[in-house]
């Protein structure tokens, strides 16, 4: 597997992330968070790896696809309250993990590392009830998973608590149907999605991202080089992206991608 001509990614790389941008100033300050994130885990012993279009631009790229703006690493749910807890104990005032245990306005089973001194303005608004709200990282976190339309359609209900959330955070029916779907919904729709699963495995349930992974492509990690550095990443990263993407090698049409239309201020 090799990556894209040098020459293209150059040109990609000065159409829309050049030298002092906005965009690749944020991928500069993603990339500590990132260094951060792997070293709380290498000193801590937690397996994790670069995913989704971060993962891509790893094997693709050699760093950030030129045009993307966030990061996301995954790591098994049984690993993360190790991971949160390490990032307590390191106490960085720059950063925080953002659960729903930290932010209540936080809907999700997975977690944030979030920079302090940052903000990102989301352009949906559906981020606007959040306590922390600066450049973040994502920390997905998998478990076993049989049922890929179980999942989406936890999906389609976190999807639709959100936004009942930020049209009328203190109406009733919203407190309801908080209390009725992180109480009852989604744990009964998690362990019912783990029986049968074998080596399936998904984003935890509520999450946005319902695609399958499979156990033995994911551990144990291995690593790769992203903007200079070795991050850890799946056991088989070929496997693991054909999977989700299909042939994830292929450079979509420059003039057809839509660079995310969030306000940052670094």
């Amino acid at each position: 597997m090799t990556m894209i001509d040098a020459d293209v990614h150059a040109s990609l790389r000065e159409r829309f992330s050049p030298d002092g941008s906005l965009l690749r100033r944020h991928q500069l300050k993603l990339l500590e968070m990132l260094r951060f994130i792997d070293e709380v885990c290498r000193n801590n012993d937690i397996p994790y790896w670069l995913s989704s279009g971060t993962l891509i631009g790893a094997m693709r790229h050699g760093g950030f696809i030129p045009w993307d703006d966030d990061v996301d690493v995954e790591m098994l749910a049984a690993d993360f309250p190790r991971f949160r807890e390490a990032v307590e104990r390191v106490a960085d005032p720059r950063y925080v993990v953002q659960t729903t245990a930290t932010d209540p306005e936080f809907l999700f089973a997975f977690g944030k590392l979030r920079d302090l001194g940052s903000l990102v303005e989301e352009s949906n608004g559906l981020d606007s009830l959040l306590k922390y709200r600066g450049c973040y990282i994502d920390v997905f976190t998998i478990a076993p998973s049989s049922s890929r339309r179980l999942h989406r359609f936890g999906c389609k209900l976190v999807g639709t608590e959100l936004k009942w959330r930020v049209k009328s955070p203190r109406s009733l029916r919203s407190r309801l149907l908080r209390g009725a779907l992180h109480g009852i919904v989604f744990p009964v729709m998690s362990a019912v999605s783990r029986v049968g699963a074998g080596d399936r495995m998904r984003h935890v349930i509520p999450s946005f991202f319902s695609a399958e992974r499979r156990l033995p492509e994911l551990l144990p990690v291995s690593e790769v080089s992203f903007e200079g550095y070795t991050f850890k990443a799946p056991a088989d990263p070929d496997a693991y992206l054909r999977r989700i993407y299909g042939d994830y090698m292929r450079l979509p049409d420059p003039d057809k991608i839509q660079v995310h239309a969030s306000r940052i201020s670094l």
